[in-house]
């Protein structure tokens, strides 16, 4: 069931970030897993309801489902080939090595480089989260995203994003 659920899940990932035309790595990230402490990205942190700190509006995934969370960490604890998943012709998927070639060399140097994680998906298929970051090797834009899907019906849509860092 699963499976035929996350070729729809990243094709409105790649269309809610226009992704179009830039370049995809073929396989899935699992750095924010692997890589970091997670202390700070708790299902308990990611629920908040939207809020005011400092002016700034914060808005979290009050609707977000424990087992859609504890799913996307189980399903990111290793890496997946994206390619069976990516149904989408607008982006150009990568190996690794391409991947670091390319940031190297000038012509490419404004192009956006991205990565994504494996979706999470609540046991009912409603709901869907994903990890996404955005390298320029020139320099900004750079950035990790969590997002927050849901299902209406045969389409997946991007409600809320949870930004991770922006440099």
């Amino acid at each position: 069931m699963r499976s035929q659920h996350e070729p729809q899940v990243f094709s409105a990932v790649i269309k809610h970030s226009q992704m179009e035309g830039e370049f995809l790595h073929e396989m899935s990230n699992t750095y924010l897993i692997n890589k970091t402490s997670l202390k700070d990205i708790t299902w308990e942190n990611l629920c908040i309801p939207e809020m005011l700190i400092y002016g700034m509006r914060i808005i979290g995934f009050p609707s977000l489902q424990k087992e859609t969370y504890e799913n996307w960490i189980s399903i990111n604890n290793q890496t997946y080939l994206l390619t069976p998943f990516i149904t989408n012709p607008q982006v150009t998927l990568i190996s690794e090595e391409e991947f670091d070639k390319l940031g190297d060399k000038s012509g490419y140097r404004w192009s956006i480089f991205y990565t994504l994680s494996r979706p999470g998906f609540s046991q009912d298929l409603s709901q869907a989260l994903i990890q996404i970051t955005a390298h320029c090797p020139a320099g900004p834009p750079q950035y990790g995203s969590l997002l927050y899907l849901e299902s209406t019906g045969e389409q997946w849509e991007v409600k809320s994003s949870y930004g991770l860092y922006n440099q």
